[in-house]
């Protein structure tokens, strides 16, 4: 049982993720080299397929006035015509939509070994970060095929939660947001893998938030905000966010374990 007097705040994880990334600034935008250059792809090959659609639409971006005009009478159809509405979405071709979901995977399995690496080095002060190649950690056998099972696992219980209304999918992202980080202690603490392992550890995960809910949740709070102001300089801020995001949250994992490792002990 967690201790409500002994638990972490939001604000103890900031005060130690800035000391820790302000320790090694080069060293931590090093290692999220990689994910931030497809941070940068995403945004370009989301604009070309943002204004295909909007051509499609016969929205003129390049004519703000045109472009207000039509988007007006699109709203106005699509309320006089509810069964308009498939008109007017987005449709991607089933090559489109395949590339986007395998860049998507990518991007996850990347973030996926930027963190075991960050969790090595907050572990074992001494380990020695190779940029290239500890970013693919994630893709070595040790990892790879379960950590897929529970990326697509983690993927259908958010889609399944935002389907049912907002709160549920947030719910579901907070209580399975640890999984991946479980899953690496549960492979080192066995030396193996199983499946009933992949399948323990959205159980374990929501064992381990019992009580850091809010905490988890102020600090997407903040990089919410941060992701709404990254996303008007085009992503320029990715070169800090991404890796200051990464550390934090590797952090927040590592002190909530920390935590209730004492609490039980007690």
């Amino acid at each position: 049982m967690n201790n409500a007097n002994n638990r972490i705040s939001a604000m103890e994880i900031r005060r130690e993720a800035h000391k820790a990334f302000r320790k090694d600034i080069r060293g931590n935008i090093s290692l999220n080299v990689i994910p931030i250059l497809l941070r940068f792809l995403a945004v370009y090959f989301g604009l070309k397929i943002y204004n295909s659609w909007m051509a499609n639409l016969h929205v003129n971006l390049a004519d703000p006035e045109q472009a207000s005009r039509r988007l007006a009478q699109i709203s106005a159809n699509m309320a006089n015509d509810p069964s308009s509405l498939d008109k007017y979405m987005l449709t991607l071709t089933p090559q489109t939509s395949v590339a986007v979901y395998a860049f998507m995977v990518f991007f996850i399995m990347i973030c996926v070994g930027v963190s075991y690496t960050l969790l090595d080095k907050l572990r074992k002060p001494d380990y020695q970060i190779n940029a290239l190649g500890d970013v693919f950690k994630a893709f070595s056998g040790k990892y790879f095929f379960p950590l897929l099972f529970i990326t697509a696992l983690f993927g259908l219980f958010l889609e399944a939660g935002f389907m049912l209304y907002i709160i549920p999918g947030i719910w579901f992202l907070m209580i399975f947001s640890q999984v991946f980080l479980v899953f690496k202690d549960d492979v080192e603490d066995q030396g193996k893998w199983t499946l009933r392992m992949a399948f323990s550890t959205f159980n374990r995960s929501a064992v381990l938030m019992r009580g850091y809910k809010w905490t988890y949740f102020s600090l997407c709070l903040e990089f919410f905000f941060w992701e709404i102001l990254n996303g008007m300089t085009r992503e320029l801020l990715s070169v800090w966010l991404q890796p200051y995001e990464q550390l934090t949250m590797t952090i927040f994992y590592q002190k909530v374990l920390e935590n209730n490792q004492k609490n039980q002990a007690r």
